[in-house]
Formats: structure tokens, C-alpha cells, sequence
């Protein structure tokens, strides 16, 4: 676990859980405006929620022609 200056401690992400993207400064700046409000009505969702339903939409388009390994 860190801690930072005030007592707080933080712990690490589950790294078994979950993985990192690297983005453009753009795409990443579309993805900020995308998350307040525009996803889910008078709701703000994470920047990674916001590419958890691009992604399961774009999936659902494509109507099982994604192999799920």
C-alpha cells in the first residue's frame, strides 16, 4: 500500500482486472466531453466506462463477427 501525506492510504489496482490504453491527446479530450452527460443522461461515467459502451456497442453492431476469446 502508499500513503500519502495525510494517513490516506490508497492500494493498487487489481492488476488481474484490468488493463491500460494509451490514447492521443484528442481522443482523449473527446472521451472527457463524452463523459459528462452525453452517454448516460445527468450521469458523468468514468473515461474508461465511457470505452466500455463504445466498445460493447460496436460489438453488438457487428452481431457476433467478433471472435470472443
Amino acid at each position: 500500500m502508499n500513503n500519502n501525506q495525510k494517513g490516506v492510504y490508497h492500494t493498487m489496482t487489481d492488476i488481474s482486472k484490468y488493463k491500460n490504453v494509451s490514447l492521443s491527446h484528442d481522443t482523449y479530450n473527446l472521451i472527457d466531453k463524452m463523459r459528462k452527460n452525453m452517454l448516460v443522461p445527468n450521469t458523468i461515467v468514468s473515461r474508461a466506462q465511457v470505452i466500455n459502451i463504445l466498445v460493447n456497442e460496436k460489438a453488438k453492431k457487428l452481431n457476433g463477427r467478433v471472435d470472443k476469446k
